[in-house]
């Protein structure tokens, strides 16, 4: 095998185990993932900073294996980088979803009215399709695998 090959299957590996993980939680809208992170961050430390840091593993791989410096995943990780630290480390420990919801939402918006809290809420909660909880992943995904097939 080349190291494009094991860079793809590697790649591949880390993304679909972190849906895994993420899928085994019964995820079904933008609330549920997140606290499926914060939960897994707080409760299995190893294994939640391997699934929070996935983007920066497969960067790592490219740059190790293939000597390939992947621009669009580091601006990606870049923002995910900000949104981790935002939603998912705070300085809380809860395992009801509810609470850790309320303090993310305050967190993002310093005043709010109460149907303004109600509609940002009613939205996280909102079931999504898969195609959308997933699409960060499915993003890297394509970006890795076309950088590594263009490099």
């Amino acid at each position: 095998m080349d190291l494009k090959l094991i860079s793809e299957i590697l790649i591949i590996s880390i993304i679909a185990f972190r849906i895994y993980i993420l899928e085994s939680f019964n995820i079904k809208s933008a609330a549920d993932k997140l606290f499926a992170l914060y939960y897994i961050k707080n409760h299995y430390p190893i294994l939640g900073y391997i699934i929070l840091f996935y983007i920066l593993e497969i960067i790592i791989i490219q740059i190790a294996l293939l000597k390939i410096v992947d621009i669009v995943l580091i601006i990606i990780f870049m923002m995910e980088l900000f949104l981790i630290y935002r939603h998912i480390f705070i300085a809380l420990k809860t395992d009801d979803r509810d609470d850790y919801i309320d303090i993310v939402i305050k967190r993002m918006f310093k005043t709010l009215t109460y149907s303004e809290y109600q509609e940002i809420k009613g939205e996280l909660y909102k079931p999504l399709p898969k195609w959308k909880l997933y699409l960060t992943e499915m993003m890297v995904f394509f970006f890795a695998i076309w950088s590594i097939e263009m490099g």
